[in-house]
């Protein structure tokens, strides 16, 4: 008999648990990993600063081996276009002979295609991002991005989502994901999703992006992972595949190291600032994926 309240217990945040999630409305699901899961989403045009914060939050579970949650929230679906010529990118847009381009290097190019595209979701590749390394318990942490997308790239619909796991006692890890939701392409030469000259770059960003609350953050390994995934994975991502599902496809490609981002939460530390960017102070700037 001595099993009956441990079982009833459990029943009970179970219960808790299912509540909390529907009272959400958020997309939520668990997985044998241990740690502690965490998962956002927003989406916004490039003219917005305040529109992209996450709105809900999953109350997470807890265990001795850490636990897993999965939270989204609304998006909207400002858009954004921008044009660029040979003269300020160096692309020659009737360049678009040759074979497709190959990928010698698991993180060398997000997808294959050439010439017109139809619309499709683009992560980000290779840009600069910008973020606050230093945090309070409890601090939300800010990030941009300004992704490098080839010219012949029409851009529409900007999308991020987040992903938080722990282990208990070593670090948390936040995972943020930015794509565009929506985006085509117009005489597209064969190197299109990989690694072309950063001379041909066309940046239309900073996007912002900015996280609930960091309740579990403040030991040594914390850190910031700005992952590599490619068209397909950014597909799934856009249509909140479970967190559990997201994390095995950013743990089955080979992660860059300057993807990786050492985080210090502590109550010592200042306050970050609430948007992060070139020249905000308590930001850091770098690129990634060049």
């Amino acid at each position: 008999m001595a099993w009956l309240p441990a079982l009833a217990l459990a029943v009970g945040c179970q219960d808790n648990y299912e509540m909390v999630t529907a009272a959400l409305n958020t997309v939520s699901e668990s997985s044998p990993v241990t740690g502690t899961e965490t998962d956002a989403t927003g989406a916004t045009g490039t003219e917005s600063t305040t529109a992209d914060v996450p709105t809900t939050t999953a109350v997470p579970t807890t265990s001795s081996e850490g636990s897993m949650s999965d939270s989204n929230s609304g998006t909207t679906d400002a858009t954004t276009s921008t044009t660029a010529t040979s003269e300020t990118t160096g692309w020659d847009p009737t360049a678009t002979t040759g074979p497709p381009a190959t990928c010698d290097a698991p993180d060398d190019c997000t997808g294959m295609g050439e010439g017109d595209l139809s619309t499709f979701v683009l992560p980000f590749f290779r840009g600069e991002v910008c973020y606050a390394d230093k945090l309070r318990p409890g601090d939300g942490l800010p990030i941009s991005w300004n992704p490098c997308v080839h010219p012949c790239i029409d851009p529409q619909k900007t999308g991020w989502r987040y992903l938080v796991r722990c282990s208990g006692g070593v670090g948390c890890e936040i995972a943020f994901l930015q794509y565009y939701r929506e985006a085509t392409g117009t005489g597209c030469p064969s190197d299109v999703f990989a690694k072309f000259n950063q001379a041909g770059c066309k940046y239309i960003g900073p996007h912002y992006g900015l996280s609930e609350g960091l309740k579990s953050f403040g030991y040594p390994d914390d850190k910031l992972l700005v992952p590599f995934i490619t068209n397909e994975d950014a597909t799934a991502v856009n249509a909140l595949e479970p967190a559990a599902d997201v994390w095995t496809r950013i743990d089955g490609h080979t992660q860059s190291p300057d993807r990786y981002i050492p985080l210090s939460v502590s109550a010592d530390n200042p306050a970050p600032p609430t948007q992060c960017g070139p020249g905000v102070p308590g930001c850091t700037c770098k690129e990634i994926g060049f």
